[in-house]
Parts: C-alpha cells; sequence; structure tokens
C-alpha cells in the first residue's frame, strides 16, 4: 500500500470517529511492578484494579491513587521511569453506610435489594488537590442486587506531597444527578448485561465539572458524559442535588461505552472507549471537547490482549501535540500498565 493511501486513511478516521481504526496504537513501554497492589482478600495480589490517576509532577516521578473494583479502598502509588510502586492502601467506606455522608442515598432501583458491600470502584481522578473516586453507581453484575456501598463518590484532599489531608468526603449526590441524564436517565437502577443499565467507569474534573463516563447505558451507537457541577456534589448536608447535570453524547459505535477517562490541560477528555455489557468488541481512545462533541476524534485501537479488559488510563504529560499516557488492565496481574505516545490532531 502507497504511503499516500496510508495517509488519506489515517485522515480519514481522524475526521470520522465512526470508522473502524485505521491504525492498532503501540505501547512504548510495559511497566514493572517493584512490589504488589493489594487485592480483595488480605496477602493477595490485586488483579482487577480498575482506575489509575496522578498528581503533575516536574520531577519526573509521579504521586499516584489506584482504585481496585473488589475491595472498598484505594491505594497510593509511585511512577518513575518504567516502574510502578505500591504504596498505602486508603481505606473509602466501612461496612455500613455512614451518617455523614452528604446528600440522600438513592433507593427502590435495582431488582432486589442486596448487603452493603464493597465500592465496586470504577473511576479515580485529580484535580485542585484532591483525588475522585466513583463506585460503578450501578446493580450488581450477578443477581442485579442493589447494594448501596456501590453509590458513592469520595474525595481525598491531599497536600503539595500528595499526604491525604483531612476526612475523605463521602457523598450520595451523583446519583442525583445520572436520575437527570437525559436519554441515558431511565436506565439508572437497571441490570447492566440484560437491560442495558446504567455503569459509570469514568471520572475526570474539568473547572468546576465532574464529568461521570458511562459505561453503559450504549444508545444508537452514542455513549454518555454527565457532568455536574462539584460544588453541588459535596455541599453541606443531607439535601438531594437539585441541579441539572449537562448530558453529552459521543460516537462510540455500536454497543461499546466509556471504560475510562482521563482530563487534558485544555479542558478536552480522553476516553477510553470498550464494549458496554462483555461484547468482544475493542478497546480505542478517542480526544472529545464536551463543548463541541461532534469534534470527537478517534485516536486509535489499543492492541488486543488475551482475556484481559482496558480499564484504565491517565495521562502523564503533553508536550505540543504529543501525549503520554497509561493504560492499565483488569485481569492482568498489579494492572499490566502500558505507557503509550499519542499525537494529537
Amino acid at each position: 500500500m502507497s504511503s499516500r493511501l496510508l495517509s488519506l486513511l489515517f485522515a480519514s478516521t481522524l475526521l470520522c470517529p465512526a470508522v473502524a481504526a485505521a491504525i492498532t496504537l503501540k505501547p512504548e513501554q510495559r511497566l514493572r511492578a517493584d512490589g504488589d497492589f493489594s487485592g480483595k482478600k488480605p496477602g493477595k495480589t490485586a488483579v482487577d484494579l480498575s482506575g489509575l490517576a496522578c498528581m503533575p509532577s516536574a520531577t519526573g516521578t509521579l504521586r499516584c491513587l489506584v482504585i481496585n473494583d473488589e475491595g472498598s479502598f484505594a491505594q497510593f502509588a509511585q511512577i518513575a521511569e518504567n516502574r510502578v510502586t505500591p504504596g498505602a492502601t486508603v481505606p473509602l467506606i466501612g461496612d455500613k453506610a455512614s451518617d455523614s455522608t452528604l446528600g440522600t442515598p438513592p433507593s427502590g432501583i435495582c431488582k432486589e435489594a442486596g448487603p452493603f458491600a464493597e465500592l465496586d470502584g470504577e473511576a479515580v481522578t485529580f484535580s485542585a488537590g484532591a483525588f475522585y473516586v466513583a463506585g460503578s453507581h450501578g446493580c450488581s453484575r450477578n443477581k442485579g442486587e442493589f447494594r448501596l456501598s456501590a453509590f458513592h463518590l469520595a474525595r481525598l484532599k491531599v497536600d503539595e506531597a500528595g499526604t491525604p489531608s483531612g476526612k475523605i468526603e463521602l457523598t450520595y449526590r451523583l446519583s442525583d444527578m445520572l436520575r437527570q441524564a437525559g436519554d441515558a436517565a431511565p436506565y439508572f437502577g437497571r441490570a447492566l448485561n440484560d437491560e442495558n443499565g446504567m455503569n459509570l467507569e469514568g471520572v475526570a474534573v474539568t473547572g468546576p465539572i465532574l464529568w461521570a463516563g458511562l459505561r453503559a447505558p450504549s444508545l444508537a451507537g452514542k455513549a454518555f458524559l454527565v457532568g455536574a457541577p462539584v460544588d453541588a456534589l459535596f455541599a453541606p448536608g443531607n439535601a438531594p442535588a437539585t441541579v441539572v447535570p449537562t448530558v453529552v453524547t459521543i460516537p462510540a459505535e455500536r454497543d461499546r461505552g466509556i471504560r475510562d477517562l482521563a482530563a487534558l490541560p485544555d479542558g478536552r477528555l480522553l476516553a477510553l472507549v470498550g464494549p458496554a455489557a462483555e461484547q468482544a468488541l475493542p478497546y480505542s481512545l478517542l480526544l472529545v471537547d464536551p463543548i463541541k462533541p461532534d469534534g470527537t476524534r478517534l485516536l486509535g485501537d489499543l492492541p488486543e490482549r488475551a482475556g484481559l479488559k482496558a480499564e484504565a488510563v491517565t495521562i502523564l504529560g503533553q508536550r505540543g501535540g504529543r501525549l503520554d499516557v497509561i493504560v492499565g488492565y483488569d485481569g492482568a496481574k498489579n494492572g499490566g500498565f502500558e505507557r503509550y505516545r499519542l499525537q494529537l490532531p
């Protein structure tokens, strides 16, 4: 194939995100884990990491937070060169609901009542001195149970060194926003696998807005971003949120949704998209402008890794039109993190 034709194929991919990727991205390197991340059971190594976010750094060594979807804690980590080093764990929720949680707990959803269990943490992001960690805000996968533990958004404030400062704040108010999420709203509190039920897997903060990226529902080839003001989510008291969220749809192709999000300095979002349920579909990286979602650009497909699900993406840094990112995988020991170098359009 001529280089001219290859150039045209690549250009058409950028101009029309619905077209199948003309390129498969290649990782620059795979990160080595110096130690093991904690699994759900004591002494077990994590194989289900689902989110990673890092504080900006001028030194090249990053202070990060990792979330495990089978636990009720997060874990600090350090990333330097080609190594990721696990650190201390941080409990996010206890073994029962806390009276200090902001807002009003959701009720009357899912197929049946279930126990207060793990957070089902699916997403983490960093902004303005705080990490934010979100549960799936969805019914349990196997039985469609309502487990209040999964309907929390946590804020962990840290100092300049990344050391926790103050109490962890918890809120139920993201559920109020999701109940008002336009065409996606009727799917809140429904089962993922057989009802296309709402499930959150990505969060990112740009300015005053926290964006929730929905794995499901996937409707007519569109995926959903739900934008909620951070101040409304964490306002004092137990009153539910009354602010109407901003709902943005992006082209993601049939049966695909958002599996993670990361924010660029200019307010655009890097979206990792993949199967909305368990379909055999590729994972891809999209560049999204929430203000102009019609301009969404496909950056490429991730290479297939047998038995693994791409579940985490975070931005290491940006130099001009080059973006350095890390992708992590559910099903891989210690996240199986890989570094990619992306060229922004």
